[in-house]
């Protein structure tokens, strides 16, 4: 391989990996410029190195940069309460890293349609998905709901025990619960509660229900943040 095409496989990946990094990092996604372009021409580089020694183990190598950038994406994906995010950019990492071994393996025309192709799938598909979102997603939207008490300092614990108890709903999690000293004998007690799926109305009205069934709580009520 001549040293002027080695360059140009590299500097191909490395304007494909910024073209896909503008538009995340344009569309305010964590992983823009910088991200996608090492991880296109971290392939690329990988890719070439069987080509320059003239090596048939092109394919093992694009295998295992399979593998190894599915395990680099894996964190950028996390979980928050009950929700799953970052599966989005982990796909797209993914796909640019497959952009990169294209180009590295001289594949010029075809990298650069993939990479329009993904480019173009994340613009259109994204405002695709909001708008069907609601009609087929809204079952699994996510809530946070926030309860607060005020109740005779007495009755603190009790309050604080109903409130851990008396949640019957499986698709409902308390996530924060804290107390403290209001005006006098008075204590605030506060419960944050995240949900996924319909709107939790009932079980929250029910569990303040509870509440201010107790003689010696002075106010409850909740709301959604």
């Amino acid at each position: 391989m001549l040293y002027t095409d080695f360059v140009f496989r590299i500097l191909l990946s490395l304007t494909l990996g910024f073209a896909i990094g503008l538009e995340r990092q344009l569309t305010g996604h964590t992983a823009g410029i910088r991200i996608n372009v090492l991880i296109c021409m971290g392939a690329g580089f990988f890719t070439l190195f069987p080509l320059l020694f003239e090596s048939e183990q092109t394919f093992r190598v694009a295998a295992a940069i399979i593998q190894g950038v599915g395990f680099l994406c894996s964190g950028v994906i996390f979980k928050e309460s009950a929700s799953v995010r970052g599966m989005n950019t982990a796909a797209t990492l993914w796909c640019t890293a497959a952009v990169g071994v294209l180009a590295s393996s001289g594949m010029y025309l075809m990298a650069i349609t993939a990479a329009g192709i993904l480019i173009l799938s994340n613009l259109i598909l994204r405002p695709l998905a909001r708008k069907i979102n609601p009609v087929i997603g809204e079952e699994e939207s996510e809530k946070r709901y926030h309860i607060s008490v005020t109740c005779q300092e007495k009755a603190e614990h009790e309050l604080r025990m109903l409130l851990i108890n008396s949640n019957s709903c499986k698709t409902l999690y308390l996530t924060n619960l804290e107390s403290g000293d209001v005006v006098g004998d008075k204590v605030e007690i506060v419960a944050e509660y995240d949900s996924v799926g319909k709107p939790k109305n009932r079980v929250l009205e029910t569990i303040v229900g509870q509440i201010l069934s107790l003689p010696e709580v002075v106010s409850a009520g909740w709301e959604v943040l």
